[in-house]
C-alpha cells in the first residue's frame, strides 16, 4: 500500500515536470515565431523604404531618357525595352509588399527585384550620361557648322560685292564721253533740201548730232543709244509707232520713256552720228534733248524754237 502510494506519486512529478518542459518548448516557440514575425514586418518596411527611393531614381530616368525619344529608332527601341523591363520588376515587387505577410523565401525575392531595378537605373545613368554627352558634341558640331555657313555666307556675299564693283567699274569705264552735241530745227523743203530753222511752224525735224569720242573699254559692236526729246512742259516726247519705250535710270531704278533708240556700230573710234525726230513738235519753247547708255546720262543739249 505504502509502496502504490511512492510510485502514483512520483508519476505525477513527472507529469508535471513533462508539462512544464512542454510549456517552456512551446513558449519558446511562440517567442520566436512572434520575434521572426516582427523581423520580416521591418525587413519588409525597410524593403519598401528602399523601392521607394529606387523607384524615385528611376523616374528621373525615365524623365531624362523621354528628351531623346523620337531623335533615333535604335535609341527609341532601347529605350522602350529598357522601361518594359523595369515595369515587370516594379509589378513583381508591388505585388510581394502588398501582401500582409511575407516569407523569408518571398523577402529574398523582394531583395533580388529591388538589385535588379537598382542595375536599371545605374545603366538608364550611364545611358543618359552617353546621350547626353553625345547631345553636347551634336550641338557643338552645329553651332560650327552654323558659323562656318556664316563665314561662307559672309565671303560669297564680299565676292558677290566686289564682282558688282569690278562689273560697275566696267560699265562706267565703258560709257562713251559725247563730244559736240547740237540739237538743231530742220525744215524741209519741196526740192528736199534741209535749211536750219528755229521757227517752230517751219520746223519739220529736230537733227540731234554729235561724236563719240574713243573709248576702248567699250566692246565693239552695235551699241544702242537711247534719245530722250523732251518738250517745252518736261514731257518726254514718245510716239510708240516710232520705236518710243521705256528704260531704267541706272542710279536710281526709276523707269522712264525714251522717245528713240539709235543703234550705232561702234569700233572703239571716234563716229560722228546723226540722229533725226521729227513728231509732235507743237509748242514754243525750248527742246531738250538726252542721250543715255546703259542707263546713264553720257550726253546732252537743247534748241530753243519761237
Amino acid at each position: 500500500m505504502e509502496e502504490n502510494q511512492k510510485s502514483n506519486k512520483g508519476i505525477y512529478i513527472a507529469a508535471i515536470v513533462l508539462l512544464l518542459l512542454v510549456n517552456g518548448v512551446l513558449g519558446y516557440f511562440l517567442y520566436t515565431s512572434n520575434n521572426e514575425k516582427k523581423d520580416l514586418e521591418v525587413a519588409k518596411q525597410e524593403l519598401d523604404n528602399q523601392y521607394q527611393g529606387v523607384l524615385t531614381e528611376l523616374e528621373a530616368r525615365k524623365a531624362e531618357l523621354e528628351q531623346y525619344k523620337g531623335k533615333n529608332a535604335e535609341l527609341d527601341s532601347v529605350i522602350s525595352e529598357r522601361q518594359a523591363e523595369i515595369e515587370k520588376y516594379k509589378g513583381e515587387l508591388e505585388g510581394l509588399l502588398k501582401k500582409g505577410k511575407i516569407t523569408n523565401a518571398e523577402l529574398a525575392k523582394a531583395r533580388e527585384l529591388i538589385d535588379k531595378l537598382r542595375a536599371e537605373n545605374k545603366d538608364l545613368q550611364a545611358k543618359v550620361s552617353e546621350l547626353t554627352q553625345a547631345n553636347q558634341m551634336l550641338t557643338q558640331e552645329n553651332q560650327q557648322l552654323g558659323q562656318n555657313l556664316e563665314n561662307e555666307k559672309k565671303t560669297t556675299e564680299a565676292l558677290s560685292a566686289e564682282k558688282q564693283n569690278l562689273s560697275q567699274k566696267v560699265v562706267l569705264g565703258s560709257l562713251l564721253k559725247l563730244n559736240n552735241l547740237t540739237v538743231t530745227g530742220i525744215h524741209i523743203k519741196n526740192n528736199g533740201k534741209e535749211d536750219e530753222t528755229s521757227r517752230l511752224k517751219k520746223v519739220s525735224k529736230l537733227k540731234i548730232s554729235f561724236e563719240t569720242g574713243e573709248n576702248k573699254v567699250t566692246e565693239k559692236g552695235n551699241l544702242p543709244l537711247y534719245v530722250r526729246v523732251i518738250n517745252p512742259k518736261g514731257e518726254t516726247i514718245a510716239v510708240r509707232d516710232q520705236g518710243s519705250g521705256t528704260f531704267k535710270l541706272a542710279d536710281s531704278g526709276d523707269e522712264v520713256q525714251y522717245s528713240r533708240v539709235a543703234d550705232i556700230n561702234y569700233q572703239q573710234a571716234n563716229k560722228k552720228v546723226s540722229i533725226d525726230w521729227g513728231s509732235n513738235l507743237n509748242l514754243e519753247g525750248t527742246y531738250k534733248v538726252e542721250v543715255y547708255q546703259s542707263g546713264y546720262l553720257v550726253g546732252k543739249g537743247e534748241v530753243k524754237l519761237k
